[in-house]
């Protein structure tokens, strides 16, 4: 198999696929040849992603839509559909962050996690499954974190909802596979946008903030986008045809350590 374009007749979708780890793998799976269409809820994003996609050779397709919406999936599933006639492979990736102690995180805040990182990936899947099935068989990928396996200070809520999408996946994996569909899970660490960083630390705070992950990563480094890219490429392609119900750290070792 041509590995540049493994993906080539395949239609994937990504939520949350106009920033960071979501175009990283809405960049390369176009890149192998797949028609690829984004989600996300800011069409100048959207815009600049397809623009960008675009001027590579890449087929990419923004659709608006947000996650925690039940009406919006099956509106897009729908869409997809009628647009291109078939889904293979579906990559749950559209979710937040927030790090707050116990003592201090609101009910509100809990729920709003669990809602746009666990109850999205649960509808993205519940629908997007059968349009799957009723292509062949294919891929659904979640996006989890290494704070879904490895407890941290501050990570209660972000941590509880990537923990339940280990389950949710396995089960998952389970009840498709009888249709073909695969269901796995990525757990990246930290990936390195710089953008983010900045904003959360400001400049000098960034450079720390890296250097502090760095020392205690055994690789000594930490993630790309297109490294979440490459992993979920693999995923959705034929090569990871046997493959279903797994969870692919790629965090430099940093939760064995």
């Amino acid at each position: 198999m041509n590995e540049a374009r493994r993906l080539s007749g395949k239609v994937v979708v990504i939520t949350g696929g106009t920033s960071n780890i979501g175009k990283g793998c809405a960049t390369r799976a176009a890149a192998e040849g797949a028609t690829v269409v984004v989600t996300g809820r800011d069409p100048k994003r959207g815009a600049d992603t397809e623009q960008e996609i675009r001027s590579t050779g890449g087929n990419v397709h923004y659709h608006a839509m947000d996650v925690m919406v039940e009406a919006d999936w099956t509106r897009t599933i729908d869409d997809v559909l009628a647009k291109h006639g078939r889904i293979d492979a579906l990559v749950n990736n559209a979710g937040d962050c927030i790090l707050k102690p116990i003592e201090t995180l609101g009910l509100d805040t809990l729920w709003y996690l669990l809602q746009i990182n666990l109850e999205a990936a649960f509808m993205g899947i519940k629908h997007g499954m059968p349009a799957i099935a009723r292509s062949g068989g294919g891929s659904i990928v979640n996006i989890s974190s290494v704070a879904g396996i490895k407890a941290g200070a501050n990570s209660t809520g972000y941590g509880t909802s990537k923990a339940g999408m280990t389950n949710i996946t396995k089960t998952a994996a389970l009840e498709g596979a009888g249709n073909k569909v695969r269901v796995n899970a990525v757990h990246p660490g930290l990936i390195w946008s710089g953008h983010s960083q900045v904003k959360a630390f400001g400049e000098e705070g960034a450079k720390k903030f890296r250097v502090m992950i760095e020392s205690k990563t055994p690789l000594h480094t930490v993630g790309a986008a297109s490294d979440i890219g490459g992993i979920v490429a693999y995923l959705v392609s034929d090569q990871a045809r046997s493959v279903t119900g797994t969870e692919i750290v790629v965090d430099g070792g940093y939760a064995m350590a």
